[in-house]
Formats: C-alpha cells, sequence, structure tokens
C-alpha cells in the first residue's frame, strides 16, 4: 500500500536522511544526502548558496528531486519533486530544528560553525507531487507486476 496521511507524516518525521537531486547548468544530475525536516506539509533543508553547487544549480530554476527511504525492512520511501523556496523566516530555529533531530549533541556542534556561514540558507520545499510506498504492504509486489 501507498504511504498516506499518518503513516506517511510518521515516516517522514523519522531522522532518515534525504537524497537532494539537482539539476546543473551543464545538464548534469547532482545528488547529496542531506539532513532535513517535515513541518507544515512541506521538507525543510539547508545549504549554502555560493559555496555550494546546490545554490548554483537552484538559480537555474528546474525543479528538484528528493528521495527519503528507510534503511531497514520492510523499506518504505517517499519521492517528493518541486521548486524549493529559500525561507528568510526564523532561519536560526530551522537550522536547530533540522540539525538537532539527528543527535542534539552533534546537532548543536555543527549548528555553531553554520551560524557562522554567510551564505547558509534554509529551503522549504512544498511539493508539487508525492510518490511514496511501503514495501511491507505489498507494493514491491504490485510494482513488479506493474499492476
Amino acid at each position: 500500500m501507498p504511504l498516506v496521511g499518518d503513516e506517511l507524516a510518521a515516516f517522514l518525521e523519522e531522522a532518515h536522511l534525504a537524497h537532494f537531486a539537482t539539476t546543473g547548468s551543464d545538464g548534469m544530475p547532482r545528488v547529496r544526502p542531506v539532513w532535513f525536516c517535515y513541518a507544515d506539509s512541506a521538507l525543510w533543508f539547508t545549504t549554502r548558496l555560493t559555496a555550494r553547487r546546490t545554490g548554483a544549480d537552484l538559480a537555474n530554476g528546474l525543479p528538484v528531486a528528493v528521495s527519503i527511504a528507510s534503511e531497514d525492512r520492510p523499506y518504505r520511501a517517499v519521492v517528493a519533486y518541486g521548486r524549493p523556496e529559500v525561507w528568510e523566516q526564523d532561519t536560526k530555529a530551522w537550522l536547530e530544528r533540522i540539525a538537532t533531530r539527528y543527535g542534539a549533541r552533534e546537532g548543536k556542534r555543527w549548528l555553531a560553525g553554520a551560524l557562522k556561514e554567510p551564505d547558509r540558507v534554509v529551503l522549504r520545499l512544498v511539493p508539487d507531487k508525492v510518490v511514496a510506498w511501503h514495501y511491507g504492504t505489498g507494493d514491491y509486489t504490485r510494482m513488479q507486476k506493474k499492476e
């Protein structure tokens, strides 16, 4: 069965790594693992706009894809598509929320450095499309049979 509703929200509230995919100006895809959080029907990330290629990739205006998958069986996964926006409200609070969900001590250490980076931003993605599944409920078998 597809992940939907409360089950989808509960999965996104777990501390999985997200894989954030963009397309460069040269047409090459780029994927990078990132921390994220899910709140207010949006996926929230952080990046650096000038010190990373992500900023240049986002400037081209092309949509992104985000994959979030469980590491253990039964596998669950979400793929979201859309165009993220730079979120300028409560930046410090969002950075802390993203970082500390993966471990308070490590997150706070990371946050101390991130707050010193002038090009550090928060990205908000309200997906245009979401595909989600839970292999433990038969999705894998149906997908193999192309039902």
